[in-house]
């Protein structure tokens, strides 16, 4: 089921949201940890990872120890299969086993505290469908609400991230609603504007609608677009080409050090045909935003690729506010102008590119025949 109108979800009057852009996970967890020790109706968690390292640890000690009435937790079933980057069936190493364990411990003592956890897609016994997953990362606490990129593990943690504060209630009981649907594995995309923001919330079974609205965002810019993603592809990539094609600067900020070396591959590849500029970063980035024209900035869990748009859940936002946009700037993209590089001749080799390019779009092809299975399952260790 899906529906693309707009609910009207909007009061008669509302405070302007309040937004802080917090860049680095120790500035997003000191401020998160003070927002759920704060929070009294409902602390409402979803992430892709969640690892028993010390990261994640600390996080589900904040959830524990919240006096908040409502408190629950979604939990990629990715966990539950890849610790700290590596396939578990993979890997015998006692340190990743050691970490699993952990895992598994940490999600069994979440429960005991009186909140609940359960398992988002879960795989089951078809692997392919280890594709398709519930990529949203969200935190709901009271009337503050978080998105962007940050998951809760030791690595992701050391990748340069971040994550947006929204003050808002109107905003954060719509995402209450659709962290509910998750929640009870009902399948549906919606979307909304409240107080000036677009969001969409999308299921991986029908994104294309919703995406349809950011893909012309991108095709049909006048001045600029500048965006910082690890993981960017078609057709994202072949919407920001269309404007580059009329000569609009478009500029991608991706890392060299990328832990999806096929997607920089591609990117090499796609910058000698398309207009795009690629800058590459000398650090590992998992920011996912993208600046169009200098007045709408897109945040949220997508990463601009094909996986999102053909399969996974995901949350997305469009803000057109001023001070947020010169925060943006000043915090995450000037860094980025400033701290990359062209790409050399090093960085390109036809031959990669090309079977990068052909790998992906066989991915494509095999994610769009996959059913997605159940949506939800209680937690269990593996």
């Amino acid at each position: 089921m899906s529906d693309l109108t707009l609910p009207l979800t909007e009061p008669a009057v509302q405070h302007r949201p309040g937004f802080e852009l917090l860049v680095g996970s120790k500035a997003f967890w000191a401020c998160a940890a003070q927002d759920i020790a704060a929070a009294r109706r409902r602390v409402l968690i979803q992430a892709m990872t969640f690892e028993g390292d010390a990261a994640g640890s600390q996080v589900a000690s904040a959830i524990c120890a919240s006096p908040a009435a409502d408190r629950r937790v979604l939990v990629d079933d990715y966990t539950c299969h890849v610790i700290n980057d590596t396939f578990l069936a993979l890997s015998r190493a006692p340190q990743l086993q050691a970490e699993a364990a952990a895992t598994w411990a940490m999600f069994d003592a979440i429960e005991a505290s009186g909140a609940a956890l359960r398992i988002t897609n879960p795989v089951g016994r078809n692997p392919l469908r280890y594709a398709l997953r519930n990529h949203k990362k969200l935190l709901v606490m009271d009337d503050v609400l978080w998105i962007g990129g940050i998951n809760f593990s030791d690595h992701n943690f050391a990748w340069h991230d971040m994550m947006l504060r929204i003050d808002h209630a109107g905003i954060a009981n719509w995402l209450a609603g659709e962290f509910e649907r998750d929640w009870r594995g009902e399948t549906a995309s919606s979307a909304a504007e409240i107080a000036g923001v677009s969001l969409f919330s999308v299921d991986g079974s029908s994104n294309e609608g919703h995406f349809a609205s950011l893909l012309s965002l991108f095709a049909n810019a006048t001045r600029s677009i500048e965006v910082v993603s690890a993981y960017p592809t078609f057709p994202f990539i072949d919407a920001m080409a269309s404007a580059a094609r009329r000569g609009v600067p478009v500029r991608l900020y991706t890392p060299r050090p990328n832990n999806k070396p096929v997607i920089r591959d591609y990117l090499m590849g796609v910058a000698q045909h398309s207009g795009l500029e690629i800058r590459l970063m000398e650090e590992m980035t998992h920011v996912k935003a993208a600046l169009v024209d200098g007045e709408a900035l897109v945040v949220g869990s997508s990463n601009f690729d094909f996986v999102s748009h053909r399969a996974n859940a995901e949350y997305v936002a469009t803000i057109r506010d001023a001070d947020l946009i010169a925060d943006f700037e000043a915090r995450l993209l000037e860094p980025a102008r400033a701290g990359s590089v062209p790409a050399g001749p090093q960085d390109y080799s036809r031959w990669r590119s090309w079977k990068a390019r052909l790998g992906l779009l066989a991915a494509d092809v095999v994610v769009s025949w996959l059913n997605h299975g159940p949506r939800i399952a209680e937690w269990r260790a593996p």
